[in-house]
This record gives C-alpha cells, sequence and structure tokens, in this order.
C-alpha cells in the first residue's frame, strides 16, 4: 500500500466548516482511488490546540492530524506528498495568519523564528530534491502573491520593516521542482504555468471541496435536523462572517424569499452570533452535527451567503449560492488578512459564469434590486443555474480524475 502524506492549512478546533469539507474531499478521492493509499495527515499545529466545537465531536472523522512542525521529515519516507488545498503556498498567509497562530501558540518566539518553521514545513527549504519531485499540490491559490513578494521587498502583505529575501527562491523552487501542481482558480494557474515554463499542462484545478461527489459525505452522521424542510424548501442564509451586511441586502434576501414561496432560515455555517439586522431570520431548532450542515445543503432551493467555501459547497452539491462581496480594498495594514478578503468569491463565480449569482455590497437602487430578484428567478427556474452546477461538476470530475491518476503512477 501506497504511503502518501497530505499536509492541509490548520483548522482549529474544526472551527471552519469549508475547510473541513476540503480535507475530507481527499477521503472521498482516496476512496474511489484503484491504488490503494494510505494516508498520514500533517498540519502545522492539530484542531486539538483548541477545544473542538461542539457539532464536530464525536464526529468519528477519517483522520488524525501529526505535527507538520514536529515531523516535517517523516515525509522523506512517504512515497508522495500532497499539499491539499489553501493558501499554503502565498506569502501573505505564511506572513500573517500563520506566523500570527504560531506566535500565538508559542510554537515560535519571534516573527523571525516563525518564518523560517514555516519555510522549512510549507515549502520544504531543507528537503532534498528527490522529494519534491514526488509532490503534488492540489486546490492551493497564489491570487496575492505579488512580484514584491518576490523581490524581497516589503509589502501589503508583509509584517512592517519585514524585508524578505527568502520567500522568492524557495516559492519559484518548490513550485518548479514539484511533480504536479494544480490551483484552485484560473489567474493562479496562469501563474504557475509561466513560472514553470509549460503551457500544455492542465493548472487549473477545481477547489478542492468540490472533489466530494454528492452522496461521499454521506458517512458523516447526521440528525433530523437536516431532514425536515418545509414543503417547497428552503432558502439558507449565512451572512456577515466575512463581509458587512449592506443595509439593503435583508430586503433582498426576503424578495427572494418571496419570490420562490421559500421561507428564509438561518444556517450555521460557523458558530457565531446571528448579526442584527438578519436576527429575524429564524434558525432550525435542535441540535445539529458537521454531517448535518453539509447534508441539508442538496435539500435547500437556494444559499444566500458572504463565506467562500460555503458558496462553493452549495454549488456543488447541487444548489444556486447568491454569494456578497465588496468591492476589492487596498490593504492598509498589515492586519488586512489577505486570506479573508472578497476576490476569491468573485473570482470562483467568475470561473464558471456564474457571475450573474455575485452581488457587490456597493449600494443599489430599488428598481435595480427588483431587477436583479427577476434574473437571478429566470436562471434558477430555468437551465442557467443548472448549466452552472454541470459546468462546475464536469470541472471537478475531470480534475479529480487527473489527480488520482497522477497519484496512483507516481506511487507504483
Amino acid at each position: 500500500m501506497a504511503r502518501v502524506a497530505v499536509i492541509t492549512a490548520p483548522n482549529i478546533g474544526y472551527r471552519n466548516t469549508g475547510m473541513l469539507t476540503v480535507d475530507l474531499a481527499f477521503e472521498s478521492l482516496r476512496r474511489r482511488m484503484g491504488t490503494a493509499v494510505d494516508p498520514t495527515w500533517y498540519t502545522l499545529h492539530a484542531p486539538e490546540t483548541v477545544p473542538l466545537r461542539e457539532c464536530a465531536r464525536g464526529t468519528g472523522l477519517p483522520f488524525r492530524f501529526r505535527s507538520l512542525i514536529e515531523h516535517v521529515d517523516e515525509l522523506r519516507d512517504h512515497d508522495a506528498v500532497v499539499f491539499w488545498g489553501d493558501f499554503l503556498h502565498t506569502r501573505h498567509y505564511l506572513a500573517q495568519d500563520a506566523t500570527n497562530r504560531l506566535l500565538d501558540f508559542g510554537f515560535a518566539e519571534n516573527r523571525a523564528a516563525a518564518r523560517a518553521l514555516l519555510y522549512r514545513t510549507l515549502l520544504l527549504s531543507e528537503q532534498p530534491d528527490d522529494l519534491l519531485a514526488r509532490t503534488l499540490s492540489y486546490g492551493g491559490t497564489i491570487l496575492h502573491n505579488t512580484q514584491a513578494d518576490y523581490s524581497g521587498s516589503p509589502g501589503s502583505s508583509g509584517h512592517p520593516g519585514d524585508e524578505d529575501k527568502e520567500f522568492g527562491p524557495l516559492f519559484s523552487r518548490l513550485m518548479t521542482g514539484s511533480h504536479r501542481v494544480w490551483m484552485r482558480d484560473p489567474v493562479s494557474a496562469a501563474r504557475i504555468a509561466l513560472l514553470r515554463g509549460d503551457r500544455t499542462a492542465e493548472y487549473f484545478g477545481s477547489d478542492a471541496a468540490l472533489l466530494s461527489r454528492p452522496g461521499d459525505l454521506d458517512h458523516l452522521p447526521t440528525t433530523a435536523w437536516s431532514e425536515d424542510l418545509p414543503e417547497g424548501g428552503a432558502i439558507g442564509v449565512f451572512l456577515g462572517a466575512r463581509t458587512r451586511i449592506p443595509a439593503w441586502l435583508p430586503d433582498f434576501c426576503q424578495g427572494l424569499a418571496d419570490r420562490f414561496g421559500a421561507p428564509l432560515e438561518w444556517l450555521p455555517w460557523f458558530d457565531r452570533d446571528i448579526p442584527p439586522s438578519v436576527a429575524h431570520i429564524p434558525t432550525r431548532p435542535g441540535d445539529h452535527t458537521i454531517g448535518d450542515l453539509v447534508n441539508v445543503l442538496s435539500r435547500y432551493r437556494l444559499v444566500i451567503t458572504d463565506t467562500y467555501h460555503l458558496s462553493v459547497n452549495a454549488w456543488g452539491a447541487g444548489t444556486p449560492a447568491v454569494c456578497v462581496g465588496a468591492p476589492e480594498p487596498v490593504p492598509t495594514t498589515h492586519d488586512d488578512y489577505l486570506t479573508l478578503s472578497d476576490v476569491k468569491k468573485h473570482v470562483f463565480h467568475m470561473s464558471y459564469d456564474a457571475a450573474d449569482f455575485y452581488l457587490s455590497t456597493l449600494p443599489d437602487t430599488p428598481e435595480s434590486l427588483t431587477h436583479r430578484i427577476n434574473r437571478l428567478a429566470h436562471l434558477i427556474e430555468g437551465d442557467g443555474a443548472t448549466a452552472i452546477t454541470t459546468r462546475i461538476r464536469t470541472h471537478a470530475d475531470h480534475s479529480a480524475g487527473a489527480f488520482t491518476e497522477t497519484l496512483g503512477a507516481l506511487v507504483r
């Protein structure tokens, strides 16, 4: 049986449902692969670093994470290494989120020590070329990398005075030395093609969460919470976690509910209080599991959200998602985490001709909003939304086949 090291972004407490669906998708692929694969899961700091989210406890998830910090040299003992999803190779993630967490949890004494640790674990700075040659990267993104990052200049993604001459060469070494790379968006894919000097390979993969097909996650425990929907369906709403809710949005949500004759209900994708402006939206009673949050998506008539991976998972389940995002701001401080930027949501929808379902938070007129509701209803009641879900599923299935075929050949 082939030994494969799978490296994912840390998801402390399993608080981020979307990141959990990314990790679960590798298990979905493993079950479908013709080649027997024994995965060893690694991350910078385990979910158990903090108490687990209530709805994730007792779920029986198919992985247990080892500390990549403590066991990075174990990677050499594996037949293949897979970097799986997220911003793992972006300068801003390493300089911002990842560094701050290492400092918060006491894994590094200062920013310089954190940087060295991250380059050793996520850019494989101390690993030999032959390990890179059996490394795959799937579902990552480098949307916010800039020339300043590669040139060692302090930029918007760095800390004040934090000039970094190492990132560019180490990033280039990993991306060019890896056996194969698939990025989750076409912009990042085009950059990798230029870096590798290869116009023949396909670098645009889907978001890793989409590689779970409908039904693949049925092994997760569910309850009646996700089964008992109103007749005619409902519209799941989760807002305010990533983007400020504009004043016009609550009425817009109600307008969609009235247009479809489907009630709004709050979907607790993350554990958080419902924002005051949408506090009138009811929450389904009873306790739910992680499996319920995933299972209910295919049962909704529509999802309205500002959260990237909820939108991705809804489309993957065959349910249209209306996604809300702010115009892309210019970061003003090193605390503006670019991993939370709304641009990734917009790029995802544009990649699949789904921009009709992406709403800017900019002010709008009642007439324009009514027109938008009618256009969305026309797409959903006709074949427009179905064309998008089919496009997304076709791409994901093709990409999954390319990845499993490549991994299987690499470890044979």
